[in-house]
């Protein structure tokens, strides 16, 4: 059974992306945990123990919270009403990263499924403050991040972006080759090149994921470096009519970069697919 964490600020945007883990996973048993935390930014550790008077807002949060989850939880059964799919609520105060990442750890988490907001007026998005940190600071768990304009519609064509330059761990390809399956989806590996010849080590890494990919359908794309490796990316995912585009985060990644405060601060990565996140496994 799959283990599915939904954070969620009872936003339009996070229910979305609610909506989409639950078409993506309608044919899968899982149990999906609600999360949502609540720490008012104002309001450090330090300050609320000079204050303790402030401690009756923390049980009027948590009130607030646990009924907004259980309306979420409604919600989503009557819309759904999946036999497979079994929900759990939690409601923490605390910090988002840091109780996500405990919730990883004694829940055994297999997927987190954010939303992001997107720019108004534009098809971009940032990605969010939280799912930047959450994409940042989570090392053990694979995050998608849903854009607010996706629907749901078919996953048949999923991009895979590489530069072949790290050889890939079992664990790293394990999310790529379920989700293809169970979408009955096109993995389209995407390397963006300088030089159109491959090195040793790349030809080599190359092969090593077609072993990977050997039970389902995949094919190579290679796309001469734009002015930016996000700009190549995207004129690719237009081109292929992509569905969901995939990488891996490891150290000096595009992923590492976007991910970096004074560089999302100047840029936009261009996408309203879902964009999922794994991280690398070294």
């Amino acid at each position: 059974m799959k283990r599915i964490l939904l954070p969620t600020d009872f936003s339009e945007n996070a229910y979305n992306a609610i909506r989409y883990a639950m078409h993506l996973f309608k044919g899968d048993s899982a149990t999906f945990y609600l999360l949502n935390t609540f720490t008012p930014a104002s309001y450090s550790a330090d300050f609320l123990i000079e204050n303790p008077t402030l401690y009756g807002l923390e049980k009027v949060a948590m009130m607030n919270s646990k009924k907004n989850i259980a309306k979420i939880e409604e919600s989503v059964i009557t819309e759904f009403n999946n036999p497979k799919h079994q929900f759990e609520r939690l409601s923490i105060f605390g910090m988002l990263t840091s109780e996500i990442k405990e919730i990883i750890k004694r829940e055994n988490i297999d997927l987190i499924v954010m939303g992001t907001k997107g720019a108004t007026g534009a098809k971009e998005f940032f990605l969010g403050s939280n799912t930047q940190d959450v994409i940042r600071s989570v090392d053990n768990c694979p995050v998608l991040a849903v854009p607010e304009e996706s629907s749901f519609g078919e996953v048949s064509d999923i991009a895979f972006a590489t530069d072949f330059e790290r050889v890939y761990f079992k664990s790293e390809i394990v999310p790529i080759v379920n989700l293809a399956k169970s979408q009955d989806a096109t993995v389209r590996m995407i390397h963006v090149y300088d030089d159109p010849k491959l090195s040793h080590v790349q030809r080599f890494n190359s092969n090593a994921l077609e072993q990977y990919f050997k039970e389902i359908n995949y094919e190579f794309h290679v796309i001469s470096d734009f002015s930016t490796i996000e700009k190549a990316i995207q004129a690719c995912v237009e081109e292929l009519e992509i569905d969901m585009l995939m990488m891996i985060k490891y150290k000096h990644s595009f992923i590492e970069r976007l991910t970096r405060e004074p560089v999302i601060k100047k840029m936009t990565f261009h996408t309203t697919i879902p964009f999922l996140v794994i991280p690398a496994d070294n």
